[in-house]
């Protein structure tokens, strides 16, 4: 390419990824990444040597693209399909085990293997990844954009693209983004997450469950994913509403509460309960999406995309980006006038 047009990618996510993926062959792109690694809300963490996948569960493949790419991550050994069947357990009383109803049978689930964000870390081989770079503000003017971080400005771009979570855009974003008012008017909803390593042993009638309780709305065995073989461990997700009303509440409470509520489903001894970690997503979950596939300003050479444009799912944040992708190609294959 001569004189590519400069492209910056905010967040490192599977939108992020898949922008980057398409559009490094037409233009000179470089993503900006908050944290320490790719995957934003495809995470995996590590306590005392246990993997716990403390972001997104699974994903589903409905999506031709995300099909093909898929196909490569698991023949690379990069993703794998889930086999296990999800239960719904009702709410229950306090002095009485939980009983499931029959497995729900759906569509095909699929991780990353061995954890989920290998899947992430997979699609960033050959992307051009700043990590630890926290982008506070977009100023300037188009084919100008200049990143403002705590340590100094970074640019000019000619375009940038944010694919963080709404809100997180939304305070990116200058003001003269012509969709800002679509973008403020998505709503994301919190969630806790309790990663619990079992004792040696330990046993649960499901992999996963859904849950009709009004703190908890997930449980899933974490080491029955593929490519895991670990200790016995759970990962249990908090409902969005009571999320979103404890969102600021202290940590140990909430870890307190959300232990309390899944014993009533798996009998906890005093040391799992102990060791216990809890994660707080602010924004986890789409409430209300943008109701468009992206949104792109292309007077101003902005634009943003997100599962939070289409539905809360990992494939989403794939379609989103690809769309965009799409309809930047074009553009940046046009001269600069």
């Amino acid at each position: 390419m001569s004189n590519p047009k400069r492209v910056a990618i905010i967040g490192a996510g599977m939108a992020g990824l898949t922008l980057a993926r398409v559009l490094s062959s037409h233009a000179s792109v470089r993503i900006f990444e908050k944290s320490k690694a790719v995957g934003g809300r495809m995470a995996t963490r590590r306590i005392g040597g246990v993997s716990f996948d403390h972001g997104a569960q699974y994903f589903t493949l409905r999506d031709p693209r995300f099909r093909s790419l898929l196909d490569g991550a698991i023949a690379d050994g990069a993703a794998d399909r889930w086999n296990a069947d999800i239960v719904s357990l009702p709410a229950t009383p306090a002095d009485g085990p939980a009983t499931a109803s029959a497995p729900r049978q759906s569509e095909a689930r699929y991780v990353g293997a061995p954890s989920m964000k290998a899947l992430p870390a997979w699609m960033a081989k050959d992307c051009d990844i700043a990590f630890n770079v926290e982008i506070a503000s977009i100023t300037g003017t188009p084919r100008n954009w200049i990143l403002k971080t705590e340590t100094g400005d970074i640019g000019p771009f000619d375009w940038v693209i944010a694919t963080a979570p709404a809100p997180q855009s939304a305070r990116l974003l200058p003001s003269t983004f012509g969709h800002r008012d679509a973008v403020q008017k998505t709503a994301m909803n919190a969630c806790f997450t309790l990663m619990v390593t079992l004792r040696a042993g330990a046993d649960t009638p499901f992999a996963a469950a859904r849950l009709d309780d009004p703190v908890l709305s997930w449980i899933s065995r974490n080491d029955r994913k593929p490519g895991r073989g670990e200790p016995p461990c759970l990962v249990v997700n908090a409902s969005p509403h009571w999320s979103d009303a404890h969102i600021e509440a202290p940590l140990d409470g909430v870890k307190a509460e959300m232990i309390d509520a899944l014993r009533r489903y798996v009998p906890l001894d005093a040391g799992e309960a102990a060791g216990a970690v809890i994660k707080r997503w602010r924004y986890a979950n789409v409430a209300r999406s943008a109701g468009r596939p992206f949104l792109l300003d292309p007077e101003r050479h902005l634009a943003c995309c997100g599962d939070w444009c289409i539905a809360g799912r990992v494939e989403a944040a794939f379609q989103s980006a690809s769309q965009l992708a799409d309809a930047l190609v074009p553009m940046l294959r046009k001269p600069a006038e």
